[in-house]
């Protein structure tokens, strides 16, 4: 039987998000990351993610409880919105979950605004 270690890397960055702390997970399990607003309470929140092979796609947006799913992911994932955070839930992980995962805020009174993009995770084997 072959198995995956799949782990997620969380740097600390100041970008006014604060993320989960760094976890390892095998094939098949399920995994929770989140990620909250430092200073903020913005209405939109993303999760993003990049493979090495794919560009950057958006996973879910979601404003207030209202979520949009990109590409199927909401088949075998999860999004929660808890006041100013945002938890992101991937059920059954593959190897194909591997990349690097992000988290964003956005004013959605501002049409101006760009979004707030933080380096959230490193989903690996």
């Amino acid at each position: 039987m072959f198995h995956f270690l799949i782990f997620l890397l969380l740097p600390p960055l100041d970008t006014g998000l604060k993320q989960s702390s760094d976890l390892f997970k095998t094939k098949d399990q399920n995994v929770t990351i989140w990620c909250s607003q430092i200073g903020t309470s913005f209405n939109s929140m993303y999760w993003f993610r990049q493979t090495r092979i794919e560009p950057l796609e958006q996973i879910v947006y979601v404003y207030v409880e209202l979520k949009t799913w990109e590409n199927s992911f909401d088949q075998r994932a999860s999004a929660e919105r808890k006041g100013s955070s945002l938890e992101l839930t991937l059920f059954h992980l593959q190897s194909s979950d591997s990349g690097i995962y992000y988290c964003a805020k956005q004013d959605a009174h501002q049409s101006n605004t760009v979004c707030n993009l933080n380096k959230n995770s490193r989903l690996g084997p």
